[in-house]
């Protein structure tokens, strides 16, 4: 598409082969979306003439069916990218009177998608704690590539599993992303590393502890690497949670606030926000440790991030491909908003000679907990 920068597509069943050229060709857009929680997506636009490839004889074939697998690859300064490993939800075709102006628009998920389409519930999981059946589930997904990685959490492990019988609710996607829920916990599939290959994480969301990426720049003249980076501190987001314990003789209501939980969930900045809201969690006096311990501990992890930022960046400019649930530095903004953020979201938008990216940061607090960024 243009210099460093190359994308391969791969279109097929359960191995997905590289896409014939007349279909790179008639490739005109590709967007690739992927946010902290939720699935990621992506869509293809392709001019649609009557006498190509594509009209002739691939839609006729179910080649951009639903179910079909894509993989979707950049290579940006000789560093390759997977971008997207999924399949095909939906396509839409727009005729034009205006010859060259018909278009197929393919839409489609991560390979999470295969596990959200049959219902499993009643499966039972009989004395297993957590961590072993989320392997269970996710070991199905073997056969596309997906490698689970599970992190145990630390409620379950001291649970007794003889104590309660676990049975599936919904699909395994549902029930998967709920027990994550509950823990405080996210799960989510990042394509790569090698095209055909997934890694399904389930555990504590750990963008805000994995290596830097490149730092973002803004307002550092030749320097700055962001075409626009925009700030937002939200007080009404911060809460300070609370929960309410029962005196063992008077039985009179104690109210107790929760501490910050910095050291779970990386905060990233040095000065916390001062919290404008308040939350009771609820009565704690009919919970066992275990149920009460895990409600507090997803209360606190699922809580917002008071400061956030938004903006866009060229990614040849760049160098590198900015990815989301990692860490990424920020400078030139000044004192109260440079240092490190957790990237939340990014959306890819790719068109012949041009690669941006728009993306969305996250953090705790306000001033930088590190001194210097990775440039």
């Amino acid at each position: 598409m243009n210099q460093g920068l190359y994308l391969s597509l791969r279109v097929g069943s359960m191995g997905a082969d590289p896409a014939p050229q007349p279909v790179i060709d008639a490739l005109s857009e590709v967007q690739v979306s992927s946010t902290v929680g939720a699935q990621s997506g992506f869509q293809l636009k392709f001019t649609l003439g009557k006498r190509s490839l594509i009209g002739q004889t691939l839609l006729p074939s179910g080649y951009f069916d639903p179910r079909r697998r894509v993989i979707i690859t950049v290579v940006v300064n000789g560093s390759p990218t997977v971008l997207m490993d999924g399949i095909i939800t939906k396509q839409d075709v727009t005729p034009s009177n205006t010859p060259g102006q018909s278009t197929l628009t393919v839409t489609g998920l991560d390979i999470s998608a295969l596990m959200d389409f049959i219902d499993l519930t009643g499966i039972p999981y009989p004395a297993m704690p957590l961590f072993a059946i989320i392997d269970l589930v996710l070991a199905k997904y073997l056969a596309f590539g997906v490698v689970p990685v599970v992190i145990p959490d630390v409620i379950g492990l001291v649970q007794n599993p003889l104590e309660r019988l676990q049975k599936q609710q919904g699909t395994d996607y549902q029930y998967v992303t709920s027990l994550a829920r509950r823990c405080g916990h996210v799960f989510y599939i990042d394509p790569g590393p090698q095209p055909g290959m997934s890694i399904a994480y389930w555990g504590p969301e750990l963008g805000g502890f994995f290596p830097t990426q490149s730092a973002l720049g803004v307002d550092l003249d030749v320097a700055s690497n962001a075409e626009s980076l925009n700030f937002s501190y939200d007080g009404t987001v911060a809460k300070q949670y609370i929960v309410t314990i029962l005196e063992p003789n008077s039985k009179i209501p104690i109210p107790i606030p929760l501490p910050d939980i910095d050291f779970l969930k990386a905060s990233l900045s040095k000065k916390a926000p001062t919290p404008l809201k308040s939350e009771v969690l609820g009565d704690m006096a009919n919970k066992s440790f275990a149920e009460a311990a895990m409600i507090v501990i997803g209360a606190l992890v699922r809580s917002a991030d008071a400061v956030s930022a938004s903006g866009q960046l060229d990614v040849l400019r760049y160098g590198h491909v900015l990815k989301a649930r990692q860490k990424v530095g920020v400078r030139g903004a000044g004192p109260y908003y440079d240092g490190l953020y957790s990237v939340k979201s990014v959306t890819h938008n790719i068109k012949h000679g041009q690669y941006t990216q728009s993306f969305t940061l996250k953090r705790g607090g306000l001033f930088s907990s590190v001194d210097t960024v990775q440039l």
